[in-house]
């Protein structure tokens, strides 16, 4: 028998934490004994991994121990998300931060366990930033490279904004298409994550503590407004469908099927089925990711971009559709009943006995519910909800608790006209804030 390496140690911690806190999860009379048994195995995994990160012979380390090192943390940030306990996510998200950091100068292009990894880890990372409200230099969180000069060009239709995080390692510049797995794993596809990541940022530097010109952003805003809203030009564009490689023949049939959903019993779902799901997923993700900018990017910059797109020359000039125009009429409220919408697709073809284990879906729904100003739209995400918590979704408890106080918020300071908004005046980042909840929305 191979002897532990303290990264194998780290990881079989972190699996039986998780084990032991789901056994939690589901009660019964040995409900504390397995909580004291998770919190016991996650404090050794974050022990082990603490240490493996202060020790200097990282070149000593295999490929396949530190992906191991890293798949640990992964699984502590997991707790975070089905633990039964409330924890700051940020803890978890910074380990493995620096794990990756201290091996940014190996080359990855050849590791598809590590890049399969560290593109699950950067989800979690691009989803914990979309709760920051303002830079705050001296924050335990990872830091973020705001855009560069060279960003804010106006950029082809058919291309990204380009993506540049303090301590990115040039397996992500290179990610080629093939090794994208967030698409059919996490309901998000690549461009839209790139999108997500520069609207995060551009939401701090337009933030009120930096306060830059317009003119000093204009052209990187206007390029990633348009690139938001290109999904009704080009669909395809953000939606991947399931890769080849993924799919299976079904035993006895001629009908095809995906690996990356399928029920306790380890049957699989028709290929038609499962791109639907997909489908629904990126699109619900995309347009949350549109009703994010819209709250994140001050209004008076909001303003004068919808101001620069009623010019023809503007529209004419930054290649606007008449599909894309169409969707940049509608007001946010619209585009969270397509946000419910396609979630409620996921649930109508989903069957009863398969959880919704695909990560993000929590992250969409957030967004929708807790920008919800219409009662309808909040009815549909309490149902959600429900729905959600019953089929393993994480978290929801803790994310309805925000939800619901936004929205007592947003009446009181609202009152009659609430339903007319479009947003509410309340910042939901700011009553996170507020309330010290750091939550991984995943």
């Amino acid at each position: 028998m191979e002897p532990s390496t303290p990264s194998k140690l780290s990881l079989r911690h972190a699996l039986m934490s998780v084990a032991a806190y789901q056994r939690a999860c589901r009660g019964g009379h040995s409900k504390q004994q397995d909580m004291q048994l998770g919190y016991q195995h996650e404090q050794e995994a974050s022990s082990i991994l603490q240490s493996a990160v202060e020790c200097q012979a990282s070149e000593e380390q295999t490929a396949t121990e530190i992906s191991t090192t890293l798949a640990a943390a992964l699984g502590l940030i997991s707790i975070d998300i089905f633990g039964p306990r409330p924890t700051d996510c940020t803890v978890s998200l910074n380990l493995a931060r620096r794990i990756v950091d201290k091996h940014a100068d190996r080359s990855w292009d050849t590791n598809s366990l590590f890049g399969n990894l560290y593109q699950i880890f950067r989800c979690y990372e691009t989803v914990a930033n979309t709760t920051i409200l303002t830079i705050e230099p001296s924050s335990s969180r990872c830091p973020i490279l705001l855009p560069s000069p060279d960003e804010d060009e106006v950029l082809p239709s058919s291309s990204e904004i380009p993506d540049r995080f303090e301590g990115q390692d040039e397996f992500e510049v290179g990610m080629a298409d093939a090794g994208f797995i967030l698409d059919s794993s996490f309901g998000i596809s690549k461009r839209t994550m790139s999108l997500l990541r520069q609207t995060t940022r551009y939401g701090l530097l337009c933030s009120d503590e930096m306060n830059p010109s317009y003119r000093d952003v204009a052209n990187g805003l206007r390029a990633l407004y348009l690139s938001l809203y290109a999904i009704e030009d080009d669909p395809l564009g953000f939606i991947a469908p399931v890769s080849p490689g993924r799919i299976t023949p079904c035993p006895g049939t001629n009908i095809c099927s995906s690996t990356h959903l399928n029920n306790a019993g380890g049957e699989l779902l028709p290929r038609l089925i499962s791109n639907e799901l997909i489908e629904n997923h990126q699109c619900a993700f995309h347009y949350a990711v549109i009703v994010y900018f819209r709250r994140v990017i001050p209004k008076h910059y909001l303003s004068k971009l919808d101001g620069d797109f009623t010019d023809d020359s503007h529209r004419n000039s930054l290649h606007s559709s008449r599909h894309g125009s169409v969707l940049r009429g509608q007001d946010c409220q619209h585009l969270i009943g397509k946000i419910w919408d396609r979630l409620e697709n996921i649930d109508c073809l989903t069957p009863r006995e398969i959880q919704l284990h695909r990560g993000n879906v929590l992250w969409p729904a957030f967004i929708a519910a807790v920008e919800s100003v219409q009662v309808e739209l909040r009815h549909r995400a309490l149902i959600w909800f429900s729905k959600a918590s019953k089929r393993g979704v994480g978290n929801v408890p803790r994310a309805k608790e925000v939800v619901m106080e936004v929205w007592r918020r947003v009446d009181r300071q609202a009152g009659d006209e609430c339903e007319s908004l479009d947003l509410g005046p309340v910042d939901w980042r700011v009553v996170m804030k507020e309330a010290g909840q750091s939550i991984m929305l995943t």
